[in-house]
């Protein structure tokens, strides 16, 4: 099942949030989101969290919240979602979703809602396009790039 965190929006850089945490964009660039994202995980190996596997400079880590001592260190470095992908700051979210996913149906994919933020394939034997990741993107794009102004 895909869901908003397997999105990847591409494009430029992303701001500090007023909190301090830094705030991802709609588009932030994949080179950029991953710098983000390492150093988080950077934070969260240093202050004790176990990596489980390591290839190609991609680590995955333990992802059960212990210690939990050191997700509350790291907090500040924790990315925030895009504004218009958080369902608290944007009134207009579900029905944003609906043609978020609309628009991947119009562009291929197989999918169907499952909720708000998260899709899922119509079959498991659904042929996935190669180019998945940019119709993801170019949907975000398009569905959400003018929250607020529909």
């Amino acid at each position: 099942m895909a869901t908003l965190a397997s999105a990847a929006p591409a494009a430029t850089t992303s701001a500090a949030s007023s909190a301090g945490r830094p705030q991802l964009r709609l588009d932030t660039g994949d080179d950029e989101e991953n710098r983000i994202w390492a150093a988080y995980n950077d934070c969260l190996v240093a202050k004790g969290v176990k990596v489980l596997a390591e290839s190609e400079g991609a680590r995955r880590i333990d992802q059960s919240g212990e210690p939990k001592a050191a997700y509350v260190a790291c907090q500040g470095k924790l990315p925030l979602p895009p504004p218009e992908l958080d369902e608290a700051l944007n009134p207009d979210y579900a029905a944003q979703w609906n043609d978020n996913v609309a628009c991947l149906r119009a562009h291929g994919l197989k999918v169907h809602v499952t909720g708000p933020g998260s899709w899922t394939y119509d079959s498991a034997d659904v042929v996935v396009p190669g180019n998945e990741s940019q119709i993801q993107h170019d949907c975000l794009i398009e569905t959400f790039g003018n929250a607020g102004t529909k």
